[in-house]
């Protein structure tokens, strides 16, 4: 017997939303950065396997939540399906993919079932220990702003 969609829905869209509260509390509870831990400068979210967004978390900011979906555009554009395997992360905070600042760094985990990419879990958060000048609005070129990562994967601890 099949459940009808109109039960599926929302009982699939209330186990993300607590999912994703619990992928947020983890990430304000272990960061190092007041900016996070006190004022919630982040976002988390989970998209479908070509990235597109499915659902965001409550708390966070407007601004991180627009830039973790156009940067998971661009991560799941870099890295297909296939050049995907369990355990990797990817990272960038590359201000043209992502939020437009270095200090916001991206970070997605590609989820799998029986081997085949079937979703993205991301958080896009406030990082002011990137290096580079205190005021980046006085710097005169993107490497004064401090530590440009472009979009990399870390395989099994290796970084490609």
């Amino acid at each position: 017997m099949s459940v009808p969609m109109t039960i599926m829905v929302p009982i699939v869209a209330n186990r993300l939303t607590a999912i994703l509260a619990e992928q947020q509390n983890a990430l304000v509870n272990t960061a190092f950065s007041p900016v996070v831990r006190e004022s919630l400068d982040l976002a988390c979210a989970a998209f479908d396997s070509t990235g597109q967004m499915m659902a965001q978390s409550v708390g966070g900011t407007p601004g991180h939540i627009n830039a973790i979906a156009t940067g998971m555009a661009h991560i799941a554009a870099k890295f297909g399906p296939t050049e995907l395997v369990p355990g990797d992360v990817l990272i960038t905070n590359d201000p043209w993919m992502t939020a437009g600042q270095i200090n916001d760094i991206t970070v997605a985990t590609p989820v799998f079932r029986r081997g085949r990419l079937v979703a993205w879990f991301a958080s896009c958060c406030h990082s002011p220990d990137i290096g580079g000048r205190i005021l980046s609005a006085s710097a005169t070129e993107i490497f004064e702003e401090g530590l440009r990562l472009p979009i990399m994967k870390n395989s099994a601890g290796r970084v490609n």
